[in-house]
């Protein structure tokens, strides 16, 4: 328990100042919260190949690049995916010298699994990334406040220890949100969201 409250006392400011007959002390502390987010979309990385036929595998055969496109389309509208969904982002030739494109698509995260699945020839998933939204206010009011009781609760250790009152708040200033209005991309399916705020406190005898 010392330890901890001298580790509490490191980080914080206790300051006196004057005004005129009158001196008002405070403490300042950090706050702070965190809450795991699940992803609920992704962003799906696919490369379509020709195929052609090679000696070194008996039963291999010559597929257009077309013929591969179309089936990988079929396959796809079976999850709720649009040829118009496709976005291409790379066109080039093998080492063969097969045509190859890779496309992005973005698809909820209850049927990635199934798209992961998909078994065409030619067709191949290369990368994924996982979406988060975190420009969600209601979520960054529930961590706000999580922060905040945070800081009250070091708060009164504090003023325990040195025979003190904690006082009302003289100030917030948040350090840390990354709350935003863009969707967030991670090669993880879960991500941390963390908050911290510094809060002065009016300290009473």
């Amino acid at each position: 328990m010392k330890k901890t409250l001298q580790i509490l006392l490191v980080t914080l400011i206790f300051s006196t100042t004057i005004y005129s007959q009158s001196t008002e002390r405070f403490i300042r502390i950090i706050g702070n919260a965190k809450k795991e987010l699940t992803a609920n979309k992704a962003k799906v990385q696919l490369t379509i190949t020709e195929q052609k036929a090679t000696k070194y595998k008996e039963d291999s055969k010559d597929i257009a690049f077309e013929d591969v496109y179309n089936t990988t389309i079929v396959e796809l509208s079976k999850y709720g995916i649009a040829e118009s969904d496709l976005e291409v982002i790379i066109q080039s030739k093998t080492y063969s010298r097969a045509t190859s494109k890779s496309y992005y698509f973005t698809t909820d995260i209850n049927t990635l699994e199934d798209i992961a699945n998909i078994t065409v020839d030619g067709a191949k998933i290369t990368d994924i990334k996982y979406l988060y939204d975190t420009s969600d206010e209601d979520l960054e009011t529930e961590l706000s406040l999580l922060a905040i009781n945070d800081a009250k609760r070091k708060a009164k250790t504090i003023g325990d220890e040195i025979n003190m009152t904690i006082g009302k708040i003289l100030n917030i200033e948040v350090k840390e949100s990354s709350f935003g209005t863009d969707t967030v991309e991670s090669k993880k399916n879960e991500i941390t969201k963390t908050y911290r705020i510094a809060i002065t406190f009016k300290l009473v005898d």
